[in-house]
């Protein structure tokens, strides 16, 4: 299990840096980041997202999956609420970076990182089960997470929650949950899936390009206390509370592993659209991914007796 999580760690950074030299050697610009950013988010993500649900999903077991999506908003609440507190550790006390720290309390990397590693443990069925439960991340990511960094515009808010992921998620779903995920045509399935796999490695060559030439990282006291609090102090906090969730083992281990992981990539191209600091972000990023390579293997190994066999 260690290897695996070091492993897709390595493969992320590898990408990253993919796009930092595609960046370099200004095959990608600045001003077209936000463009192919949202190409890839709202167009190839969704082919991903349905094409694993439609495939994987076990409707059958709605029963014992239906916290998955409760369990992903209530840990962004969770973050969001300890932020308020947490946030008054924060040295550099102006209001973009308070806000991104306030927002990594809320919003870590729930979907690019488990992908991986939850694909290379439990395969195919469970990285269903993780797109279930990040129905209710990705209602947080555009609601708590928007928010707070200073985006409150009700109307637009609303219009990110009807984002093609999630439509494409809730189609899956309605398909899957009524039987008629087996009418869809093989072909129809080998595209999207097809599609859908370029989506990972293709934001993460967006992101590596994002912090090109590379964050300051000038906010050292900073970003050494999102490290702390984002790889460990809320963790053990969040850990605490599921390990007491009357939850199946399946459904606690998704969670378990989302708990776990370091701040949103993302973000250091949200920061962009919506306020707050995005060197910060992008330093943030890259710091606590680093970092976790050495909190992932350790706390899967602390957690490895919750956790279903590979």
């Amino acid at each position: 299990m260690t290897s695996e999580i070091i492993l897709a760690i390595v493969e992320i950074f590898g990408i990253f840096t993919i796009g930092w030299l595609a960046r370099h050697k200004v095959y990608i610009r600045e001003a077209e980041l936000d463009r192919w950013s949202r190409f890839v988010i709202d167009f190839i993500f969704p082919f991903l997202v349905f094409n694993s649900i439609v495939m994987n999903f076990e409707a059958e077991r709605l029963g014992e999956l239906w916290p998955l999506p409760l369990l992903g908003f209530g840990m962004i609440a969770f973050g969001a609420l300890a932020g308020f507190f947490l946030r008054r550790g924060v040295s550099n006390q102006s209001p973009a970076t308070v806000k991104t720290f306030h927002h990594f309390c809320a919003i870590n990397n729930y979907g690019f990182i488990p992908i991986i590693i939850i694909y290379n443990l439990w395969g195919e069925a469970a990285l269903a089960r993780l797109f279930f439960f990040n129905l209710g991340s990705s209602i947080g990511y555009w609601t708590i997470g928007v928010t707070l960094l200073g985006e409150s515009d009700l109307r637009r808010t609303a219009k990110n929650m009807l984002s093609p992921s999630l439509l494409a998620l809730f189609l899956a779903l309605v398909l899957s949950i009524t039987g008629y995920n087996q009418a869809i045509p093989g072909v129809v399935l080998k595209i999207c899936g097809t599609i859908g796999a370029a989506a990972i490695p293709l934001i993460l060559i967006l992101v590596g390009a994002s912090i090109y030439p590379f964050p300051s990282m000038q906010n050292k006291r900073d970003l050494a206390y999102l490290t702390g609090v984002r790889l460990v102090l809320l963790p053990l906090l969040m850990i605490g509370i599921l390990l007491l969730l009357p939850l199946t083992n399946d459904v606690r281990a998704i969670a378990l592993i989302v708990a776990l992981m370091p701040a949103s990539v993302s973000s250091s191209i949200l920061t962009r659209r919506y306020g707050g600091d995005p060197d910060y972000a992008s330093g943030a990023a890259v710091i606590t991914t680093f970092f976790a390579i050495i909190t992932l293997p350790l706390g899967l190994w602390l957690l490895q007796g919750f956790l279903p066999a590979p």
